[in-house]
């Protein structure tokens, strides 16, 4: 089947300055424009609402009984009718902050294009700001909960909320009288998950900022940047692609070594789990013939090398482990993930990835094919820290697979030797 390659910014260049010039300056006029126009509306907005809410607290005496009266006697289809167009205008106002984002990240983008790379003037343009942002994924959808794009959300809710709070009294239903302060709390609620919902990126869901929140409080760092890493994670794999890289032997070891219920599993195997806590106990190990093992899934590690920043807390981070793994599995198929996998993860100091792991160890190959040998050879060396290799854990991970059968083990050994005699590994003896 023919392979469909989706084009990721900023990996080419146009020819014709001239025209990305100009779609540069339209794209900078109109995010300018977008972004003043933002500022005008919300500014009338906090008017408007102020104007309103000061009618409404003079209306509350008795200067006009008829109006009172209709008011009091309607209160609940008003309020109703109010919130309905609150959340019509936080609507609005959420399709205007994307457009925004877009036709900033569009700037930036063609910036690239044309070598314009003032980013690193720290301190007269930060790297945060459309103006020296190099990464167009620096500029995010949502702008978070106390910065002036989130004013018109804010404006909102708490009109809404003071609307209620003065006209409660008049309900005709005692139970929300009595319980007046829950449906504020409500109001709250279902306006913040709108809000935050609607400006979410592309692989932002509610599973993610729940994950999130968790890591916060296991005092977990996670990368700020999911989006980017994940454009990088995507970059990574079509250009394997394009190279005509096969990895389909690397793969298939992969799986038998680091995680044999790969496809069967939705990002967490529990039995390999329950395995790894008892393979922290010597006699169980020395028992089965096993080495001292996590527990992780492909999926799991792939996520700690992604987003987990290094932290000791073991378990802790486990947990986080595990949820972000569950959210991964959901996003990507079985094998999108096996080719972060192989793109992303590190096989040797500053190695990471397959192509870059390839041309380090292997640098006069000539094919773009692995044998059953290089291939275990690639994988026995995935996160390896010592640049060091034991005859034991070789022979333990051969009795595991089933492609040992298709591995010369001398042919193996001698392929290790070759590497050590280059200065890049070395025997733990």
């Amino acid at each position: 089947m023919e392979q469909k390659f989706q084009q990721y910014y900023p990996t080419y260049n146009y020819k014709n300055r001239d025209i990305v010039l100009l779609e540069f300056e339209e794209a900078q006029r109109i995010s300018n424009s977008q972004s003043k126009l933002y500022g005008q509306l919300a500014n009338l907005l906090l008017a408007f609402v102020t104007v309103g809410v000061t009618a409404l607290v003079k209306s509350s005496d008795n200067s006009n009984v008829e109006v009172v009266t209709v008011v009091r006697e309607n209160v609940f289809v008003l309020n109703f009718f109010l919130s309905l167009i609150g959340f019509i205008v936080l609507r609005y106002f959420i399709e205007l902050q994307k457009t925004i984002v877009i036709n900033s990240r569009k700037a930036i983008t063609l910036r690239g294009m044309l070598g314009l790379d003032y980013g690193h003037l720290q301190l007269t343009i930060p790297r945060w700001r459309v103006e020296g942002a190099t990464n167009p994924f620096v500029i995010k959808h949502f702008p978070g909960w106390f910065s002036f794009g989130s004013s018109p959300f804010w404006v909102i809710v708490f009109s809404l909320n003071i609307l209620w709070y003065l006209t409660y009294k008049y309900v005709e239903w005692e139970l929300m009288r009595e319980f007046w302060f829950f449906v504020n709390v409500f109001i709250t609620l279902l306006f913040v998950y709108v809000y935050r919902m609607q400006l979410r990126e592309y692989h932002e869901t509610f599973g993610l900022l729940f994950i999130k929140i968790v890591s916060k409080i296991l005092r977990i760092k996670l990368i700020k940047n999911f989006e980017y890493v994940l454009y990088r994670a995507k970059l990574s794999t079509h250009e394997k692609n394009r190279l005509q890289y096969d990895t389909l032997i690397v793969e298939q070891t992969l799986i038998e070594i680091e995680d044999v219920r790969f496809f069967k599993h939705k990002g967490v195997d529990i039995k390999a789990l329950g395995r790894s806590v008892l393979s922290m106990f010597k006699s169980y190990r020395s028992k089965k013939r096993l080495l001292k093992s996590g527990g992780s899934t492909i999926t799991m590690q792939l996520c700690r090398t992604l987003f987990i920043r290094p932290n000791k807390k073991v378990i802790q981070r486990k947990i986080i482990e595990i949820l972000l793994s569950l959210w991964f599995e959901r996003l990507f198929s079985k094998l999108e993930i096996i080719n972060f996998y192989l793109t992303s993860v590190r096989f040797e100091r500053k190695i990471n990835g397959i192509i870059s792991a390839t041309n380090y160890f292997f640098p006069n190959k000539k094919d773009k094919k692995y044998s059953y040998e290089e291939a275990f050879f690639l994988v026995e060396r995935l996160s390896n820290i010592s640049s060091s290799y034991r005859l034991e854990r070789i022979e333990s991970l051969l009795s595991r697979i089933n492609s040992a059968k298709q591995i010369n083990k001398s042919k193996l050994i001698g392929l290790y030797q070759e590497i050590e005699n280059k200065g890049l590994i070395c025997r733990d003896v």
